[in-house]
């Protein structure tokens, strides 16, 4: 958990990476933030760590919404025309037909059918149910695994809000796969249908009991990525925005 303060209230002094001492405390003059606290609220430590909670917030807001204080221009009309093409693109995708799975056929999917079948070998270990889930799985965490690396280690939530947008893509490519698991009549890599040969959600969804119910889960599915691809693109689009604002000057 990162320090209360990263500047303390009493002597001013600011954290630096090489300290070692407590993240509880104040490396220079020692004063315990937690009894900082609880001097101000006053009251059980519960209300204290009520009282740090804005402060988590807003490192949690900072974390999402941080853009540099200064940025080039040319890195934020790049970034506003991937934005376009992401917006464009985005909204054909999304108003592929389902029941056809339209978005076979697409640019996006060979890449993501390969991160599919890697999938399954991946979760081979953990079983049958999850080998056949795991290619699902993986195709759209994969791109929330990059997104998180972008943010807390890169500080871009930018390339974040793109990754996120990728695994909205991705959720909207396995939801016509469910829906083809009540009555399957789509060619599959084995060169057959579901009904002649293995198909992953005829058996995942039959293990749970939900196969009747594959079509209004597929269209479910696909509903969900809609709303995670749009919030993908309004993030991104705050975040051009405020490195718009931030563009040196020329």
């Amino acid at each position: 958990m990162p320090p209360l303060y990263k500047k303390c209230p009493k002597c001013g002094y600011e954290r630096q990476p090489a300290d070692s001492a407590s993240e509880e405390g104040c490396p220079a003059c020692g004063l315990l933030f937690s009894k900082y606290l609880k001097s101000k609220v006053g009251g059980s430590p519960a209300r204290a760590a009520a009282a740090a909670e804005p402060a988590q917030e807003s490192r949690i807001k900072a974390l999402l919404l941080q853009v540099p204080e200064v940025v080039e221009p040319a890195h934020v009309y790049a970034r506003a025309a991937l934005l376009a093409v992401l917006v464009l693109y985005g909204a054909k995708l999304a108003a592929m037909n389902i029941p056809s799975w339209e978005i076979s056929s697409s640019l996006m999917h060979p890449p993501l059918l390969v991160i599919h079948e890697f999938g399954h070998v991946l979760f081979r270990p953990f079983g049958e149910f999850m080998t056949l889930l795991g290619g699902s799985l993986t195709q759209v965490a994969m791109p929330l695994v990059f997104g998180g690396i972008f943010l807390l280690r890169n500080r871009d939530p930018y390339s974040a809000a793109v990754m996120l947008w990728w695994s909205a893509v991705s959720l909207m490519d396995v939801a016509p796969y469910i829906y083809d698991a009540y009555k399957p009549q789509h060619i599959l890599l084995s060169g057959r249908t579901g009904d002649e040969g293995a198909h992953d959600f005829i058996d995942v969804l039959g293990d749970l009991g939900l196969l009747s119910r594959a079509q209004p889960i597929g269209c479910g599915t696909h509903a969900f990525a809609l709303l995670m691809m749009i919030a993908a693109l309004a993030w991104a689009a705050y975040i051009v925005w405020m490195q718009y604002r931030n563009r040196k000057n020329p």
